[in-house]
């Protein structure tokens, strides 16, 4: 669609990335890439948080929690998709990721779905966004996206 190529790189444990590259575009939760909640810190609009209940996400802008319904047996997610500051400050890498694999699929999905829209509206600044994920189970394992919505506003963040 883009006319991009791409690599697939998984990270083995103990999920060490080197974020400090061109085109970068990270898909996982901060659960499992601990260090990324340091990054996710330059998101002054939303962001991941823990607790003993699990993880969640939140808009800081609005004091608004969202908590995965699919924790309490409902198929639907939330998903993250930020570009965020590189560590060592020279650019910025893509993040997509879900309270669950459900939320980062259908954050991707949507990513897919609105690049273009997004790149036309912000070119390369800064941004975050939260969106939700319905989706059907398939064989009680894997999931099918069914519906993903935009629940926030794309928020613009300082810098480039």
């Amino acid at each position: 669609m883009l006319g991009l190529d791409a690599v697939n790189e998984e990270v083995p444990p103990p999920g060490l990335v080197n974020l400090n590259r061109p085109n970068l575009i990270v898909l996982t939760a901060p659960r499992v890439l601990p260090f990324l909640e340091q990054v996710l810190a330059a998101d002054s609009h939303l962001g991941f948080k823990e607790d003993e209940r699990g993880w969640y996400l939140t808009d800081k802008t609005v004091g608004v929690e969202y908590r995965s319904p699919s924790d309490k047996g409902i198929n639907q997610d939330y998903g993250y998709i930020g570009r965020l500051p590189r560590p060592d400050g020279n650019g910025t890498f893509l993040y997509v990721a879900g309270i669950h694999s459900e939320g980062t699929l259908g954050a991707a999905e949507w990513l897919s779905d609105n690049v273009s829209k997004l790149y036309r509206q912000l070119k390369t600044k800064r941004f975050s966004v939260l969106v939700s994920v319905d989706f059907e189970k398939k064989d009680g394992k894997s999931a099918k996206i069914m519906k993903v919505e935009r629940m926030s506003q794309v928020y613009e963040q300082g810098g480039a």
